[in-house]
C-alpha cells in the first residue's frame, strides 16, 4: 500500500472522529518517535559538518548563506556544498518542529 496525502488525511479524519483504536494510536506514536529521533540525529550530523565550514571560513552559516545567495562570495565548490548542507539542516529543523508539533 502506497502512503499518499489522501491516506494521511483519512487517518486524520479517523482521529478527529475518535474512531482510532489502541493499535493505530500506538503505531503512529512509535513512528513519530522514530522519525523525531532520526531527524534529531540528522540535525546533529549537519551541525558538525556546518561547524567545519564555519571554522574553515570564520563565518556563521546564517551569514554565509545570506551572502552566498546575494552572490557576494563567488562560486567556490565548498560554497555550493556548504549552501546545500545548510539548506538540508534548515529543512531538518523545520521537519523536527512539525514532528514535535511546534510548527
Amino acid at each position: 500500500m502506497q502512503i499518499t496525502t489522501e491516506t494521511i488525511k483519512n487517518i486524520g479524519r479517523i482521529f478527529e472522529k475518535g474512531l482510532q483504536d489502541e493499535y493505530l494510536s500506538r503505531a503512529i506514536g512509535k513512528i513519530m518517535e522514530h522519525e523525531q529521533e532520526k531527524t534529531s540525529q540528522n540535525i546533529q550530523s549537519f551541525k558538525r559538518d556546518l561547524e567545519q565550514f564555519e571554522g574553515r571560513y570564520n563565518m556563521q552559516s546564517d551569514d554565509f548563506f545570506s551572502r552566498f545567495k546575494k552572490g557576494e562570495l563567488g562560486d567556490k565548490e565548498d560554497y555550493f556544498e556548504w549552501s546545500a548542507l545548510f539548506q538540508m539542516y534548515k529543512r531538518a529543523i523545520e521537519r523536527l518542529e512539525m514532528l514535535e508539533g511546534v510548527a
